[in-house]
């Protein structure tokens, strides 16, 4: 079965309730943005797109977890998430790198009074 089959299936079964039950552990070029505020954008890694995707499909979730537990998040190879799901729930493990934003401010001063001669 090819990635494109693969991913079809995935979108027409995950979630829908059915039997037999299958399970699609699935590897993605996506983080979470988390920003000082708290506002959380998702956004893709850079390098990479949405064909960067990759499903695989198991019978089993004993089989599935074996193989979610294997993968690493990385962002040099463009795997920012990791999901397992099944037919009949949907998403049952998700694992995700997160890129925090947060802004550092320091005090800056510009004084030119001695030069112009207001001070000594």
């Amino acid at each position: 079965m090819t990635q494109t089959e693969k991913k079809a299936l995935a979108t027409e079964m995950v979630g829908d309730g059915q039997t037999p039950n299958k399970f699609f552990v699935t590897t993605l070029p996506n983080i979470t943005v988390v920003e000082d505020f708290g506002d959380v954008n998702h956004e893709l890694l850079d390098g990479f797109s949405e064909e960067d995707t990759e499903t695989e499909v198991f019978d089993t979730y004993e089989e599935a977890k074996e193989y979610f537990e294997s993968l690493e998040l990385d962002h040099y190879s463009g795997v920012g998430q990791i999901l397992l799901e099944d037919r009949l729930t949907g998403i049952i493990i998700e694992r995700s790198l997160e890129k925090i934003v947060s802004f550092d401010y320091t005090q800056r001063e510009f004084n030119d009074a001695k030069q112009f001669g207001y001070e000594k």
